[in-house]
């Protein structure tokens, strides 16, 4: 994000909000613990596991918001070169989203032995390894190595696109 653009303490709230809904969706949803817990409180459990998980929705439309008020201020494009953007927009994400998927792959690798629990992956293929370093694994199928890495990839395609759509508007503009 661009230092001219001011942060909002109402997005920061809503993006905690939904953030701490998140993880108690996955909390409920995944590993062996909720398989425990769901019987104790079976009306909580199940309103984290169907309604939680739409605070995602909050991620994709303030995401969307940001993305635009970077790439375009007043409407217009405001950056000279797309493999820039993609290139900067792609190692934000992408450092953080490594370290955390080595980090899930080592613990997977390490409970496999002991744990028969569909939350722990199989161990991972190259190709799967390379679709999620990309963070294309969604668009070429390829199974999931952790819950939750298809919102980097859907993030970062979602900029893809809204790039890609400014500099083409730009360059009718330019043209026409």
């Amino acid at each position: 994000m661009s230092a001219s653009i001011s942060r909002d303490p109402l997005i920061d709230i809503l993006k905690a909000l939904a953030c701490a809904l998140i993880v108690w969706h996955h909390l409920a949803f995944y590993g062996p613990m909720s398989d425990v817990a769901w019987p104790l409180f079976p009306g909580l459990f199940a309103w984290l596991y169907n309604d939680a998980r739409m605070a995602v929705q909050v991620f994709l439309v303030l995401g969307g918001y940001l993305s635009v008020a970077h790439l375009a201020p007043q409407g217009r494009a405001r950056f000279e070169s797309v493999q820039q953007q993609l290139g900067r927009r792609f190692t934000r994400l992408v450092v953080p989203y490594a370290v955390a998927l080595v980090v899930a792959l080592l613990a997977a690798a390490v409970v496999r032995p002991w744990l028969d629990h569909s939350s722990v992956p199989t161990e991972p293929r190259l190709s799967q390894l390379l679709a999620h370093a990309l963070l294309l694994q969604n668009i070429v199928g390829e199974e999931s190595l952790s819950a939750g890495v298809w919102y980097v990839a859907i993030d970062f395609q979602l900029f893809l696109m809204a790039t890609l759509l400014f500099a083409g508007v730009r360059a009718v503009r330019v043209l026409g």
